[in-house]
């Protein structure tokens, strides 16, 4: 089903295939071939899952529980979870042990699931039943249970068990205490891109706790980690250039007949003239504010290239007040237009966003004005 062009599968599944109308709805969640929309992606998953679909009880149940694509609904998600993990997938168990993990509903159960989960090969289910046994609960505090538990997936590369592996020896908990293990742990959690090892491994290079103290170090894993008010450089740098175009000679003579062609509302010198603007890190106020609003004119023009640079904008502050919705409803508006660097966009500032936002940025992208 997935490999079928959209309108095959939109004819399957207004047939009424459930398998159809469940890769439907993926297709929707994942803006893949389709403008990323929850909303009608729940349409499809609750269709598919009146007809008894795990798949699609389990991500309808994910969007009810944190109200993507609709109201928040966490009594009827906790029914649609219990129906997907009836089927025993193992995934489906897991995500019904999480949810009710989160609303402190018998953490017995929890448990349960989450050696159901485990005994199927399911890592990340093997490391939350681990942190229950290192805290206590739901089961007895156990550990060098917790230890075991975490020993298998940190082998396999699971970033969340290498971190709570790294805070057992930070702690002495169960294991001897011992900084320089921790840290090679934190470390290689970092290297998988776990911001709360980040953050740990941070404080190790913070004290000189198992590592030669590094303030500086310190300091960049904390903004990589999260620790931080402003953007880091990365995301400053978050711009993109239309590689359909030239690399942009930046000498007098090219600036200039840049500048004229944008006078005249030409998008793409627009587009170029804005990326100009916020070529260094420091950029002026005028700068940006000059850059977004050539930005805005041009992705109104419909240059899609512009579109995404102006979302970026928006989730940075820079030029324009700061603000999710506008930013994610101008980067949706990018892939829908053929950006391919709008999908990685979305994907990293969606992070950012509450699920009325998100639900609201995507409502807006279908509006062209």
């Amino acid at each position: 089903m997935d490999k079928l062009p959209l309108a095959e599968l939109e004819v399957a599944a207004e047939a009424g295939q459930a398998e159809a109308q469940f890769a439907l709805g993926m297709r929707y969640h994942r803006g893949d071939g389709a403008s990323e929309d929850y909303a009608a992606a729940a349409r499809w998953f609750a269709l598919a899952a009146a007809q008894g679909h795990p798949g699609a009880s389990n991500q309808l149940a994910r969007y009810r529980f944190e109200g993507l694509g609709g109201d928040k609904d966490v009594e009827e998600a906790l029914r649609l979870f219990e129906s997907a993990a009836a089927s025993g997938d193992p995934h489906h168990v897991y995500d019904l042990a999480r949810a009710l993990e989160v609303v402190g509903d018998d953490m017995g159960r929890v448990a349960q699931l989450y050696q159901q989960a485990t005994d199927a090969g399911l890592d990340d289910a093997a490391v939350s039943l681990g942190v229950l046994y290192q805290e206590g609960r739901g089961v007895e505090q156990d550990y060098l249970r917790a230890l075991e538990l975490y020993e298998g997936p940190a082998a396999q590369g699971n970033g969340r068990a290498l971190n709570n592996l790294g805070l057992l020896y930070v702690r002495g908990t169960g294991v001897p205490q011992d900084y320089a293990r921790a840290a090679e742990y934190f470390t290689a959690a970092v290297e998988l891109g776990l911001p709360t090892a980040m953050t740990n491994l941070g404080v190790l290079y913070e004290n000189g706790y198992g590592v030669e103290l590094d303030e500086e170090r310190a300091k960049a894993l904390y903004r990589a980690g999260g620790r931080q008010t402003e953007p880091d450089a990365e995301q400053q740098s978050a711009l993109i250039y239309d590689a359909r175009l030239k690399p942009l000679d930046l000498s007098e003579q090219v600036l200039k007949d840049v500048q004229s062609r944008a006078s005249g509302g030409d998008p793409v010198a627009m587009f170029q003239l804005g990326w100009v603007l916020l070529q260094s890190p420091d950029a002026p106020f005028q700068n940006q504010f000059q850059a977004a609003a050539l930005f805005r004119a041009a992705a109104e023009a419909g240059y899609a290239p512009a579109m995404a640079n102006l979302g970026s904008l928006y989730f940075q502050g820079k030029g324009v007040p700061q603000d999710f919705v506008l930013g994610q409803m101008w980067i949706l508006r990018a892939a829908a237009g053929g950006v391919e660097e709008a999908k990685n966009m979305s994907d990293g500032y969606i992070k950012q966003m509450t699920a009325a936002q998100i639900n609201e940025a995507q409502a807006r992208a279908k509006v062209i004005p």
